[in-house]
């Protein structure tokens, strides 16, 4: 093969290996929630990233759902135990409300509960897992919500947005 053509091929074999394998950073910012998230969590995309929104929904569209983070005011003393129960309320308050429970979690993170409930929504029975967890800048509550339809993929749900911790910075 003539030297012309070998450097015509070696450039078609580059121009069709796609995007440079430097990889491109994964973080998601939120200025106004002081978020970062390390990358996104398996099965999960991003559906909004404006302003006081940040929302994730299952990377599979046959899934219906959306998560979304709340960041509280500035205030001493963040009480994780209130806001359960806070939510134990809300959820009894819905159309056919069921509280399904809490319960601590400690990690790296430090010290967060989770707790879930069942409403019925405009005839769909609806399940909402939230996470409660102090902000990592401190002093603030971080709430993760996923809501969801009731199913019998509940117990996955519950561990997807539990992981979801594991990208919050």
């Amino acid at each position: 093969m003539s030297r012309g053509l070998s450097i015509v091929v070696i450039c078609l074999m580059l121009s069709c290996a796609g995007p440079s394998s430097t990889p491109e950073s994964t973080e998601i910012d939120n200025l106004d929630l002081g978020l970062t998230l390390s990358g996104l969590p398996p099965g999960l995309v991003i559906a909004s990233n404006q302003g006081s929104s940040l929302e994730l929904r299952p990377a599979d569209q046959q899934k219906k759902g959306i998560l979304w983070f709340e960041v509280g005011p500035e205030r001493e003393g963040v009480n994780l135990v209130a806001a359960v129960q806070a939510h134990q309320q809300q959820m009894e308050g819905m159309p056919e409300g069921d509280y399904k429970g809490g319960q601590e979690l400690q990690g790296d993170f430090g010290s967060a509960f989770y707790s879930r409930g069942q409403y019925l929504d405009q005839g769909e029975r609806m399940e909402e897992t939230a996470v409660f967890m102090i902000h990592p800048s401190g002093n603030r509550l971080l709430v993760i919500h996923y809501r969801y339809p009731a199913g019998d993929d509940s117990a996955a749900r519950v561990e997807q947005v539990i992981d979801v911790i594991n990208y919050v910075e």
